[in-house]
């Protein structure tokens, strides 16, 4: 299968350094290929607080949890960098403390759609054999309604408070009531099996599971073998079609 046709801009180019506007776009283009392939991207590993663009050490955890609601970040939601994208430089009086939790019960696979920035991303399920070594991210109401547009919820996702409570990763005995954002296109099955991601720390699995460029890369190869992996990532960043065809044949496996 082939992507659309791409569209361009006519401009007079008589003012243009072409060689500084060819190197831009190359460099673009990297840039959503790299997104793409390198989700979910990487985090410190414990706990911090999020303000002025990047993590900060957390020194009172229990007023960075006041008036916040506990949202499961299994995903991008974790890093710095997506939070960055999403929120922006917020200031230390508006931190996010995404703290680090452990979480018995589910784990962390790959759901059946392709997001809008080109990654086939993490979704949720139950398994009694798992734990999940992930974050969660305490939101303000603010905070909470710019995650959920982030997140597509009604169309990609829906947020729903989980079954069972998450634990604190630093030895802390208390647990806490979570939200999570579960996918709404079903489990991405390869070889007719769920396949966990990679890229998430977890113990109880009977498997070592796939990278996000790992399933990419197997998409490529059934639905678009024509052209170089590169071009099907940027298609997928770049084409809104492409993308929901992609997702469509997603949803039978690979």
């Amino acid at each position: 299968m082939g992507r659309a046709s791409d569209s361009r801009f006519l401009i007079d180019g008589s003012d243009i350094n072409t060689e500084s506007s060819t190197k831009t776009t190359v460099d673009d283009e990297d840039g959503r290929y790299q997104r793409a392939i390198r989700y979910p991207y990487d985090w410190p590993s414990d706990c911090y607080l999020f303000h002025s663009g990047r993590s900060h050490l957390v020194h009172d955890r229990i007023a960075a949890r006041e008036g916040r609601v506990a949202v499961l970040a299994y995903g991008s939601n974790r890093s710095p960098e997506q939070l960055m994208r999403k929120f922006g430089k917020l200031h230390a009086n508006q931190a996010i403390f995404v703290e680090r939790c452990e979480l018995s019960g589910w784990d962390v696979i790959h759901s059946a759609h392709v997001t809008r920035y080109g990654a086939i991303p993490a979704a949720l399920v139950a398994n009694p054999d798992v734990t999940i070594r992930v974050a969660v991210t305490w939101l303000d109401n603010k905070q909470l309604y710019i995650m959920d547009e982030s997140e597509s919820t009604g169309c990609n996702y829906g947020r729903q408070t989980l079954t069972r409570s998450a634990k604190p990763g630093d030895g802390d005995a208390n647990e806490y009531e979570v939200q999570a954002y579960v996918t709404s296109h079903g489990p991405l099955r390869v070889d007719q099996q769920l396949v966990s991601h990679a890229a998430i720390d977890a113990k109880g699995r009977p498997d070592k599971g796939l990278h996000t460029i790992d399933v990419l890369k197997r998409a490529h190869t059934l639905f678009a073998s024509t052209q170089s992996f590169k071009q099907f990532v940027l298609g997928l960043c770049d084409d809104a079609r492409y993308r929901k065809e992609i997702t469509h044949l997603l949803k039978q496996g690979l």
